[in-house]
Formats: C-alpha cells, structure tokens, sequence
C-alpha cells in the first residue's frame, strides 16, 4: 500500500474541477516522532496543530491518535477553500484500545475557523457486540450528536477501511465501511444530523483530533489518507475480500448461538463465489466439525451457528475465514463463551456519612448452577471510606441483598462477584458518602439594575466572551437576565471553594426560573447554566432548555452530565411562569439530577446517562448562547444537601367542592398536587387523608367531618 501511495505522487494536489482528482495522499511515511515537526517541509504534507497541546506521533509509518493525548492536527486541502462539489475521503485504523464511554470523533474536514466541523468521524462501543474488543464506527454532518453508525461491530487489532462522502455545498455525508462501490448499501450509515449555520462552510483542511478517556475515541493507528473528488479516486478496485458482523458471545452450557449474521465481500469476485470456514481454538468446547460450526445464508448475507460439545463449559476462540478466487483472504475473529452466571446491576448509592444503605437487593442465576450453590463475594476499592468488614451480604437462593456502612466522606467502588465453581461475574456500583457543611452561595440578585458583574463588585466574573461581549449580562429588578442575543458567560466561586472529586461533596443546586421566550435550538436544545473548573471547558450537570417534542407555546427543561445526551424533565413549562429548578451533581461519579417545582426529593426528577469524567469544582455559571430563549434567574442557592437548598413555590388556593349523592359526600378538586385533610372539629388537628384523590367519597357515618385542602 505504501508503494502504491508513492507511485501516485503524494505531493500531488490538485483543485476541484469536474475531472475526478486526488487532492491529497499521505501515507504517513514520515520517520517516527511527533507528527507537526517530522511533516515540516515534507512532500508527503504538512501538519499543523490547531487545538490542544501535547504530541499527535508518527510511528511505524502510521499516525497514531490516542484518547489519552489532547493536540488535534489539520492539513491544507490545496486548490480549497471548496464550497461547491463532492469530496471524498479514505484512510485505514486499527484499533488496540477501545472507545473510551460512549465515544467520540477522531476525523473532520473543517474551514478556517475553529468550531465548523463537518463530516466527524467517530468510534462508540453503543450497541456493538457485547464481548470483548467489539466497537463500531459512525458519523455526523457537523454536530456532535444525533450519530449515524455503521451497523457493523469490528475488532480490535483489525484493519479496517473507511469512505467518506461529503457534500460541500449541502453538508450531507456518508461513511462506508470496507464498501465495494459508491452503490453499496451495507456496511454504510448516512447523516441524520442538521448541523447549525452556516450548514455547509467553505473546507480548507482535513483534520485528525485526539481526545480525553472519558468520552474518548480509543487508541488506534491511522494510515493511508486519500482526499478526492471521486469515490475511485480513495476506493480503489482489487485486494482481498472483507468480512464483518461478527462479535463475542455467551450463551448457556447445552445450546448453541443461533444464527449470527456476519457481511462478505469482493471487488472482482460475486459474493456467491467466496468461501468462507471456521475453526476453534479449542476443540472440546467447541469442535471443528460442520455440525459444531454451520455456515447458512447466501451471498453477502451468511450466517454462521455455533454449537458446544454437550455438557462443556468454558471460552473459544473462532476464527471465521472468507477466501476469494485469487484465495486471497479475511479473517473475522472473535470469542464464544459458555457457562457465565448473570448478576444483575446494583444502581450507585449516596449517603449521609457513617449511615448504613441497603438493603440493595440483586439477583444472581447460572444455568448450570441452582441459585442456592452460587458464591457471593463483594468488596470495596477505598477501605477508609467503606471497609470490605463493614458490607453484610445476605445470602439465599436467586435474590441476595447487600447492607453497606460507610465509615469516612468519600466515593468507594463496591465490586459484587457470583461464582459458580467454573467462572466469576462482577458488577460494581459507587457509594458517595457525603458531609454536610451549609450553603456554598446564596445569591438573591439584589443588585443595582445593570451589568451583574461589575453591579456585584465581581462577585460574578466574565469566563468567556467573544469582543464587544463582556458586561452583557444583566440584573434588572432583583433578577439575572439570560438571553439568545448575548454571548457573555459568567461564573461565581463558592465561599470553600474548591471541592474536591474525591471528598464524597454532592452539590445541590436551586434557582427560580422564568422564561419569556422560548428557546430556539434544534434537536437537545442548548445549555443554559452548569457547574464549572475554576477554568477550561470542563462543564457538569448542565442545564438545557429545549422546545423538542414539546406543546406548541411550552418548553422543557433536560439535564446532561458533561456533554449533550440530555435526560429530559417530563413537566412542560409555560412563558411567564415561575418554576423552582434543583439540580443535585455528584462530584466523585460525575452523576447529575434534575427537578422541576419538586414538593419533595422523591418528587419526579431524571439523572442524566452521559459519561463525564471527575473534576475538582469551584463554581456555579450561567452560559448565554443563540437557542437558550430569554429567561430571568432569581434566588440561586448552592449546598450539599437537598434540603438546604429546596423551596417550594405554593400554588394559588383552589376550591374544594362538596356534593351530596345519596347518603354520601363526594369531594373533588382541580389540583392533583393538594392533599385532602379531614377533622373531627372544624378548628380541630387536620391529617391527611391516605391516598385521597379527587373525586373522593366520605361514606355516611355517625360522626361528624370537616375538610380542607392543604399544599405540600
């Protein structure tokens, strides 16, 4: 492939014209080290950092991007900028680490600016197959969001080929994975994002990005990039066949797969004509016979079923070969393992210090294995915070149950193993012990109508603002005023600043809110407000406003723990209307909760799913952005517990009607929120009434009874 590259002449860059062309060619043959210093005055092309510091390497001929570095690298498209025609761009990886959280973007091609990207190419572990070593790759128009993925696992220390088809004039975009033309239609996932304006900027340079764990995009080698105008220019016709579909499995002692679906194919040969075989590496799991190894399917579409010896536990590893009339050949590997018990999760845990949970109640099952002979073991990753002596496991058939004793403030990771003679299952949760300490900040906006920061003497501090911005955000009448036309964001440090990841600290936050415009992004929305680093970008529990699926005239409120996969509060908020938001952020899991005018902390609330890594905090901001709608804030309150912060903002009174129908009174109101007291003397001890709800009956009885409505 190397020669090949060179023969093409790799300096060769040529404008867009009708005329297919190849724009750019880069084998990455540089010598090995950093990949902006080797590629200085090189033909092959020249990489330049554009965010981030650190190193992006070279080698082994190969470009290696890993989630545990931070500079991202552009090259110059020559002939660009192009706003007009298709570009089409290759490359092969071959990942040795998987995708760190949900995954993340490691190619782009991108104008001049900082922000437009289009065409992110990007590797998840969402969906793929559930062994080990199994990810997928996707792709979005320009957003970060709202991901189209290949529906193809692959594997890690595999090879792969991806196409990239972008539209410069309507953003549209297409990743293929291994295709054998522009028309395949398998392993292939096209665009279903919209990204914001300027929906198609014009592309001057191609782009590789590196990125943190947590999400990150693996570790993986780059090699072989073509940029052109036709897909013939970066696909080219020949080399061996491709396999894909195929991931681990587990499945019970005496049964058998099933029929895995797995994808082939050849650019000379018809997908009839390939020959694909099967062998195990060990052969008293799974024997190399046709009965124990079953091909179905035909042409590109096969199957393959795989079936252990009677009575057998353990793992095997099967390799799948497709071999083409030339008997060149592809391998697709992966492991059948059979026997594993199941334990099922056990959710995190958050506790006031030196206070017992539990009981946590789980199930445990082996096929193999009665409920009652399976080995329960647990225990915990800090022993100061929550000592292995002080988690009581009850034991007993297929339900168990856990009673945790923490001991110190902190987060401990609980590791919970079954065993069922031949193999140990885990699950983990995090317990977060929390101290108590007051409030953090109490901020009622009192100030003189104006600018909050310096009307606040700076309590309120400008983090981020484009020119002519700073000084944007506004009180007026005791309220912050947040508004789609301003771009300044602001921040505020707590009073014991700054708070650590790992001192069990969960941080409440409470607002009053009232919006007067509703917000206007596409899709999640945008983020309005959010615990912040003293600086940088790292951003948890932010709060999003969004019109998405929402009544027309109405908005909801979401929540994300670190980036834009929102939980979305189900309470459809109105214009005009005051409504208390508490937010609870847990700094030694990243986890955050939303609630909306909540009557207590068991009132409806949602806890975002999004991977965040740990930070240590010190502030509370609010963020003005185009989409977030125009909103007053009053009455911020930041402690560490849920009732420090909580208010409740009562409605008006209702009324509560009273008809007789027969010799019984039904009682209704409007109000669901109100709860139904009674009273044996009008100015007597009012209780609630159990589970009273409108209407309600007060059968006849010889007594007397009062009634009234009161608000939680």
């Amino acid at each position: 492939m190397k020669k090949f590259l060179l023969t093409l002449g790799v300096s060769s860059f040529l404008a867009m014209s009708s005329q297919a062309s190849i724009i750019l060619s880069n084998s990455f043959d540089y010598p090995d080290g950093s990949l902006t210093n080797v590629s200085a005055g090189s033909p092959l092309g020249v990489w330049a950092n554009h965010s981030g510091s650190g190193l992006l390497n070279v080698a082994g001929g190969a470009a290696q991007l890993s989630q545990l570095n931070a500079p991202d690298v552009s090259s110059p498209l020559a002939g660009g900028p192009y706003s007009s025609g298709i570009l089409y761009a290759s490359f092969t990886i071959n990942v040795s680490t998987l995708p760190g959280g949900s995954g993340t973007y490691f190619f782009h091609f991108r104008d001049t600016g900082t922000v437009n990207f289009r065409s992110r190419v990007f590797l998840t572990t969402t969906n793929a197959g559930t062994g080990v070593g199994a990810f997928r790759a996707g792709v979005t128009a320009g957003s970060t969001t709202n991901i189209s993925v290949v529906p193809v696992d692959m594997l890690l220390s595999t090879q792969y080929k991806l196409v990239v088809r972008y539209n410069t004039a309507t953003a549209a975009t297409t990743l293929w994975l291994n295709p054998t033309s522009e028309s395949a239609v398998t392993g292939r996932a096209d665009f279903a994002d919209v990204p914001a304006s300027p929906i198609a900027p014009p592309i001057s340079s191609v782009c590789l990005r590196q990125s943190g764990s947590n999400p990150g995009m693996g570790i993986l080698a780059f090699d072989d990039l073509l940029i052109g105008t036709a897909f013939s220019d970066v696909q080219t016709v020949g080399g061996p066949p491709s396999i894909s579909g195929l991931g681990s499995v587990s499945i019970p002692a005496n049964t058998n797969t099933g029929p895995m679906p797995f994808v082939i194919s050849d650019v000379e040969d018809s997908a009839a004509s390939l020959i694909v075989a099967a062998t195990s590496d060990n052969t008293t799991l799974v024997p190399n016979n046709p009965a124990n190894l079953a091909f179905g399917g035909a042409g590109g579409s096969r199957t393959l079923t795989v079936t252990p010896a009677i009575n057998q536990q353990g793992t095997a590893n099967i390799q799948v070969v497709v071999t083409d009339t030339g008997s060149l050949k592809a391998t697709n590997n992966f492991t059948i393992t059979v026997g594993l018990p199941t334990i099922s999760s056990v959710p995190n845990q958050i506790a006031l210090t030196n206070t017992m949970t539990g009981p946590l109640v789980y199930t445990v099952f082996d096929n193999e294995t009665a409920a009652g002979s399976l080995t329960v073991t647990a225990t915990s990753s800090d022993q100061a915070v929550l000592p292995d002596a002080n988690i009581a496991i009850i034991n007993g058939g297929g339900t168990r149950s856990l009673f945790l004793t923490n001991t110190a403030p902190g987060s401990a990771i609980v590791t919970v193993s079954v065993n069922d003679g031949t193999f140990t299952v885990s699950t983990t949760n995090v317990v977060t012990a929390y101290p108590t300490f007051g409030l953090l900040m109490n901020d009622s906006f009192g100030y003189t109508d104006g600018p909050v920061t310096t009307n606040s003497s700076f309590l309120w501090q400008t983090h981020s603002a484009s020119t002519g911005q700073t000084g944007q955000t506004q009180v007026a009448t005791g309220k912050l005023l947040l508004t789609n036309n301003a771009g300044e964001d602001i921040s505020r440090f707590f009073t014991n600043a700054p708070v650590l990841n790992n001192s069990g600290t969960i941080l409440h936050s409470r607002f009053i809110v009232n919006f007067s415009g509703l917000p206007t992004a596409n899709g999640v929305g945008e983020y309005f407000g959010h615990f912040r680093e003293a600086s940088g970008g790292n951003f948890r529990a932010r709060l999003f406003s969004t019109t998405n699926g929402v009544t027309a005239g109405k908005l909801k409120l979401a929540i994300a723990n670190g980036g834009f996969i929102t939980a979305v509060h189900p309470a459809e908020l109105s214009l005009n209307t005051d409504y208390v938001v508490i937010t609870r952020f847990n700094t030694g899991t990243s986890e955050s909760t939303l609630w909306v005018s909540p009557v207590s902390e068991s009132s409806t609330s949602v806890t975002a799913t999004d991977p965040a890594s740990l930070i240590t905090t010190y502030t509370y901001a609010f963020r003005q952005q185009s989409g977030i709608g125009s909103l007053s804030i009053d009455d911020l309150v930041i402690g560490s517990t849920f009732s420090e912060v909580f208010t409740s903002l009562a409605p008006a009174p209702i009324n509560l009607t009273i008809q007789s129908i027969g010799n019984d009174a039904v009682l209704t109101w409007a109000n669901p929120a109100f709860n139904l007291q009674a009273a044996p003397e009008v100015t007597g001890t009012y209780t609630n009434i159990p589970s009273a709800t409108s209407p309600y009956t007060n059968a006849a009885a010889g007594t007397q009874s009062y009634f009234r409505l009161s608000y939680p």
